[in-house]
């Protein structure tokens, strides 16, 4: 069988001070709503300290990690990749193929 190759955010045409403003808008969006590293890991079915890890830009992560941190907070992918500005919506297109594909 062929290894199928895994995506990670960080292969996408981004700039590395683009994948820490995404970082930064997780976290912001996290504390607006109330919740802690210790929240969104439980909620995300993962260590704290992996939570920890992906905030931080410690560890890459993974297009299925980048969608379920979109879904538990509930935000649109591209608002979280560009910023509130964004004036269209990914996720009503494209979530729900991606997710049944992952």
């Amino acid at each position: 069988k062929k290894k199928k190759e895994k995506f990670t955010i960080n292969a996408m045409n981004t700039t590395i001070n683009e994948l820490e403003n995404i970082r930064k808008r997780i976290k912001n969006i996290r504390f607006n709503k109330g919740y802690t590293q210790d929240n969104m890991a439980d909620m995300l079915d993962i260590s704290q300290n992996a939570y920890n890890k992906l905030e931080n830009g410690k560890c890459r992560m993974s297009l299925k990690k980048f969608i379920n941190i979109c879904k538990v907070l509930e935000i649109d992918p591209c608002e979280l990749i560009n910023g509130p500005e964004v004036k269209y919506t990914f996720s009503k297109y494209y979530t729900k193929p991606i997710v049944q594909e992952l």
